[in-house]
């Protein structure tokens, strides 16, 4: 009898043994885990980042503001003139996914404007402008372009994050247009080779409806 119960004993510790190896097994995979969740986690709150959006109405002192990949919390939003003076709206938003609302401008004087949104984490603008019952809309964050010249080609990179619609034309120092071109991409990047044109000046000129921009290319052959 002593040596069953012995046995029995030996079986039960076996069971308890293995279970508590399958448990720690379990714990350790789940901690080995862990990091990885809250790493993907940590990259996707990281790549939001708030944007407000503007855009002028065909009717006079109107544009539709929205703001989108809003954080939870709580935000302020307020319009403010040059000196920075609260003139027109001040809202609090609490926990929104996001924001649109079409706004009526004709109560304020011409002028210059910003938008600020502001919550835990900072503030983000947007600058507008009114004149004649028009609204302006500046996106300051766009770089300006770049052009240089190597032998007989002229090259320009033009940041496109708007992705705007640019005009590219190339003229002759006649203005007689020798190329042309529409392009939207998020980067514009064109190079224009002068070798087989006669040598003189030459224009190119890229256009939006928001911004002109001109360059001289001298043609040596």
């Amino acid at each position: 009898m002593k040596i069953m119960n012995k046995t029995k004993t030996n079986e039960v510790n076996l069971i308890r043994s293995r279970a508590l190896t399958v448990i720690f097994s379990m714990l350790i995979s789940a901690l080995m885990l862990l990091p990885l969740f809250t790493s993907a986690k940590g990259k996707d709150k990281a790549a939001k980042t708030t944007k407000v959006y503007m855009q002028p109405l065909n009717k006079d002192y109107h544009a539709a503001v929205s703001l989108v990949n809003l954080e939870e919390g709580k935000y302020t939003l307020t319009i403010e003139s040059e000196n920075g003076v609260n003139v027109y709206y001040d809202a609090v938003l609490k926990s929104p996914e996001s924001f649109a609302k079409v706004f009526d401008f004709s109560r304020l004087e011409d002028g210059e404007y910003t938008i600020r949104v502001k919550n835990k984490e900072g503030v983000v603008e947007r600058h507008f402008g009114l004149e004649n019952g028009k609204v302006k809309v500046y996106y300051e964050e766009k770089e300006e372009p770049v052009f240089k010249t190597v032998g007989q080609k002229a090259i320009f990179v033009l940041p496109n994050e708007n992705n705007l619609n640019y005009s590219i034309r190339v003229l002759d120092a006649e203005g007689e247009q020798l190329f042309a071109t529409n392009e939207n991409a998020s980067t514009i990047k064109k190079m224009f080779d002068f070798s087989n044109v006669e040598a003189g000046r030459y224009q190119i000129l890229v256009s939006s409806n928001k911004s002109d921009y001109s360059f001289d290319f001298v043609n040596q052959r």
